[in-house]
């Protein structure tokens, strides 16, 4: 079995208050302990990072699934490779909503978090891994 991990960032559409946010990861975390998927996602001011751990086939799916999803827009994927093990390996779908605090508290970020951009994650991938990394000890919900 080998497990891959696809990283992405998008947009929201709407405004996504704590319910709405609440109710996509409670269906997100529904779907993917069915998929044995892993994973965090990170929200700020209308801008989503998340990360999906898994098999290959399964978070490939679920990937295609996503980017339809009427909620966002300008879903880019960031990285997808093997890995040797899961980095959220207890989280269906950890998630972390980031204020102004929290990019603060992250030397060397603080610029891009503030105003974040898909197109600066994609030049920057190792970067986005980081800061889910940061995150995934923080957990807000």
């Amino acid at each position: 079995m080998s497990i891959n991990c696809l990283v992405y960032v998008s947009l929201a559409n709407q405004e996504m208050s704590d319910k709405h946010l609440q109710d996509l990861l409670k269906k997100a975390r529904e779907k993917n302990e069915a998929l044995s998927i892993t994973g965090m996602l990170l929200y700020r001011d209308g801008f989503f990072m998340q990360a999906l751990e898994g098999e290959k086939a399964d978070i490939e799916g679920l990937f295609e699934i996503i980017k339809k999803d009427a909620r966002h827009r300008d879903v880019l994927l960031i990285n997808k490779k093997p890995i040797k093990q899961r980095g959220f390996p207890d989280w269906t779908m950890g998630f972390n909503k980031i204020d102004n605090k929290d990019v603060e508290a992250i030397e060397g970020y603080t610029e891009f978090l503030k105003n974040p951009t898909p197109e600066f994650f994609i030049q920057r991938a190792s970067e986005a891994e980081a800061i889910l990394d940061q995150f995934k000890h923080q957990l807000f919900f």
